[in-house]
């Protein structure tokens, strides 16, 4: 049985050549690691490679060739699974058999939408007629314009507000973090195009 993975989210606005995956593992590790892992993500690389981020922060995968990646559906008897993998797949959702007797939980900030627009203080807008308000590109909302940033790093900009109900599909690996704008087209900064609202 495979199980559900989240978004391979980055917090770097580099270019990303690789596909996230939906779907992975119950468990992962290579042969040089003490215990197993769960996957939190996953990524396809053009060069078919495949590599897990697994929920503890490590990953697994890649071009280790003398310790190749090892995959379970359940843990042989006797050896280790990483609680701390174990309590955040298990409290995320991810999946509903955890250890016995205990009832976990984690929230992963990185799947909820922001709580500003990210159109908001930036030239994330398309003016309007009047010059004193803007339709931010990011949530397709109507709001006012103004000069910001002071003297060294002044900008003309939209104010900030909070997303409006038409917020674009975030980036698989950057969810709504480097938003950019190209001759009119709302793209990730890694250069995936993102859906505009409508």
């Amino acid at each position: 049985m495979s199980v559900a993975l989240l978004p391979p989210i980055s917090y770097g606005a580099g270019r990303v050549d690789a596909d996230p995956l939906a779907e992975g593992p119950r468990f992962v590790r290579t042969g040089g690691m003490s215990r197993w892992h769960r996957p939190r993500s996953g990524v396809r690389y053009a060069d078919d490679r495949t590599v897990y981020a697994v929920w503890c922060g490590q990953s697994v995968g890649g071009l280790h060739l003398a310790r190749p990646m090892l995959t379970a559906e359940t843990v042989p008897p006797g050896e280790l699974v990483c609680a701390t993998c174990d309590g955040r797949a298990v409290g995320a959702g991810q999946e509903t058999d955890g250890p016995v007797g205990r009832q976990l939980t984690f929230g992963p900030r990185s799947l909820t939408p922001p709580r500003h627009c990210p159109g908001s203080r930036s030239g994330l807008y398309e003016p309007l007629p009047g010059g004193t308000t803007g339709r931010c590109l990011a949530c397709g909302d109507t709001h006012p314009t103004r000069a910001m940033g002071g003297p060294y790093a002044s900008r003309y900009a939209i104010v900030q507000h909070t997303p409006g109900a038409r917020l674009f599909t975030p980036c698989p690996f950057h969810r709504w973090r480097h938003p950019t704008a190209a001759g009119g087209r709302l793209a990730c900064a890694c250069g995936r195009p993102l859906a505009a609202p409508q």
